[in-house]
């Protein structure tokens, strides 16, 4: 297992900080004063990539003003809330990585853990009040470790970059539990949140949807975060307004079939079969049906007859049933979780 080397808070903000390496930094060691005066010079503008989820990776650039105010709403939906410490598994390099695991533990002043992947040991503290930046297969890693979680009376957590996977529901932690959910992009920056999967998300408040105001449009918005000279960014996904600050996602173009006349989001439908058949991974891919003009298609790394078998009758549950299920040794996935194109 490797161990967390402490860092430089100065690298880490000018954005030094290894993204496939174990490290953390003590905020908690730094006076209020101290910690503005090092964001405030930091490097003035980051430039980070997309993760390559939706076509070739792109670089955008964000000032640090930007950044700082962003990170600043996301620390406010952990307001009243105990954080003794933050945990973190969003990669650096990315923009979700730079906030939660970087600038937030910042501006909060309390250390910070990077944890890049499963072979990494668990921080030697047993904090009453933990924050966690979440990506998908942070869920799992947590579950590996009940006893670390086991003094933890308040477990906070944002996650973003893909559908709240499965292991969500079953953290083996004994306290109150919050998680929160971004809806946002690379190019966008943080659009809207959420706590609780059946609740509409809710716009963060610099952000202006625009477009018709009821029914289901494409999502656009406009707002002081977006990337580079931007002034609006029409997104990749679909949404259905509830009222002027909220609305409920549909899905991301590419991401929607309609099968027999019924619309099908197949990121749903991911994490449906993820809850019901035991594997070490599995995605849909939309096709094109002969028959039914859409359908999709199931890959699942594994090998034998049960896992195919179990899939189609998980599916079939569903009301669903894939074109194909392929059995495959990985799926192509970025640093954060998301399917690459």
């Amino acid at each position: 297992m490797r161990r967390h080397a402490e860092l430089d808070p100065r690298v880490v903000l000018d954005g030094g900080a290894p993204g496939e390496t174990p490290w953390s930094v003590r905020w908690d060691r730094l006076s209020a004063a101290d910690r503005e005066h090092l964001i405030a010079r930091s490097a003035p503008c980051l430039d980070i990539k997309t993760s390559g989820s939706t076509g070739a990776a792109t670089v955008w650039r964000r000032t640090r003003e930007q950044l700082v105010s962003e990170a600043e709403l996301l620390a406010g939906l952990w307001s009243g809330r105990r954080i003794d410490a933050v945990l973190a598994f969003a990669p650096p390099a990315h923009l979700y990585g730079v906030l939660t695991t970087v600038l937030v533990p910042a501006l909060l002043g309390v250390p910070v853990w990077y944890q890049p992947s499963f072979d990494v040991d668990m921080p030697a503290i047993s904090p009453r009040g933990l924050g966690v930046g979440a990506i998908p297969w942070t869920f799992r890693i947590l579950a590996r470790h009940p006893e670390f979680l086991s003094t933890v009376d308040e477990l906070s957590i944002l996650h973003s970059t893909a559908t709240l996977p499965p292991e969500a529901h079953d953290l083996p932690a004994p306290g109150d539990v919050r998680i929160t959910e971004i809806f946002g992009s690379t190019e966008t920056g943080g659009i809207a949140h959420r706590t609780g999967e059946t609740q509409p998300w809710t716009l963060f408040d610099d952000v202006k949807l625009l477009g018709d105001d009821s029914g289901e449009i494409p999502l656009v918005v406009a707002g002081p975060r977006l990337a580079g000279e931007l002034t609006e960014w029409r997104t990749d996904d679909f949404v259905e307004v509830v009222d002027a600050r909220r609305f409920r996602f549909l899905g991301r173009r590419g991401r929607l079939c309609k099968i027999n006349g019924l619309r099908v989001n197949l990121d749903t439908v991911q994490a449906e079969l993820a809850e019901r058949v035991r594997c070490a991974d599995l995605a849909c891919f939309p096709v094109r049906d002969a028959l039914r003009g859409e359908s999709f298609l199931v890959r699942v790394v594994g090998s034998g007859t049960e896992l195919p078998q179990a899939v189609r009758a998980a599916a079939k549950e569903l009301g669903l049933n894939p074109q194909a299920v392929e059995l495959v040794d990985r799926i192509d996935r970025s640093e954060t979780g998301k399917l690459r194109a």
